[in-house]
């Protein structure tokens, strides 16, 4: 029986969301590798097979860590499956079945509605969950194919893997150092694509955290204003009662000087 997650351990759905696609992803990975024969394309997938890996390392301590109770993370939800999983050994990813069904399941008690509801209040963290995937996606997909395409020239200097995952690595971002490029055709169109989707992911990612930032500076002013006009009240209210003081003041003093008049004359 699958165990189901503690409720207090379980992390925001854009969260949930990534884990799962990267889970997803790595599996796929594994039936490419074995069902194709390209060595320097296998490789490919190998190495960013490692980089998901390290990933999936990174969430099971933070799973743990997170745990209210770590030994029955560890034992009752089977932990020891998500450790096995995120090991950078070629099949160990195989064992992150259990973890998509265990998401697959929470998504289905919680509905789409609920869904919905936890990306509206999380808009960063799914913004940045859903694009660190697709420039990872990306990343693999172009140095896969880039390899592929380039193999079918003597002149291609990218000819090793390091060299495709280098390639789509700088031109996702749009630096383009030319020290790679593409010299066929197909290699160009790869290459195209792969610019203009890192312009679009960038500028989605650039443009939405501006926007965040904007709207925090501006409800961070609108608070300033509420606390320096609170603040003018207080103010205006401590003078009103200082001016009723020294009036009282004055009139004191006035009595006292005609009171002493009266006693001179």
């Amino acid at each position: 029986m699958i165990p189901e997650e503690n409720s207090q351990n379980n992390k925001s759905f854009s969260y949930e969301l990534f884990i799962l696609a990267i889970s997803i992803l790595a599996i796929i990975n594994i039936l490419i590798i074995f069902l194709t024969s390209d060595p320097n394309m296998d490789m490919v997938l190998i190495i960013v097979n490692f980089a998901l890996s390290l990933i999936l390392l990174v969430d099971f301590f933070y799973r743990l860590f997170t745990a209210p109770n770590k030994v029955s993370y560890f034992i009752n939800d089977f932990g020891w499956l998500d450790f096995l999983g995120s090991l950078p050994i070629f099949w160990m990813p195989i064992f992150r079945l259990l973890r998509i069904i265990r998401v697959l399941r929470l998504f289905k008690q919680t509905g789409a509605f609920g869904l919905m509801r936890d990306l509206r209040h999380h808009p960063a963290s799914s913004v940045l969950a859903a694009v660190s995937f697709l420039v990872l996606l990306v990343i693999q997909i172009g140095s896969y194919l880039i390899i592929g395409a380039e193999a079918q020239s003597a002149n291609a200097n990218i000819i090793q893997p390091l060299d495709a995952l280098w390639w789509a690595l700088v031109t996702i971002t749009t630096i383009g150092y030319g020290d790679k490029f593409p010299v066929t055709n197909i290699g160009r169109v790869i290459g195209t694509l792969v610019i203009l989707l890192g312009v679009i992911m960038f500028s989605v990612l650039t443009s939405f955290f501006t926007s965040k930032f904007h709207a925090s500076g501006q409800a961070d002013n609108e608070q300033l204003l509420k606390t320096a006009k609170k603040d003018l009240q207080e103010i205006h209210r401590l003078l009103e009662h200082q001016t009723a003081v020294l009036n009282q003041l004055e009139t004191r003093l006035a009595r006292i000087e005609k009171k002493m008049d009266q006693e001179t004359d």
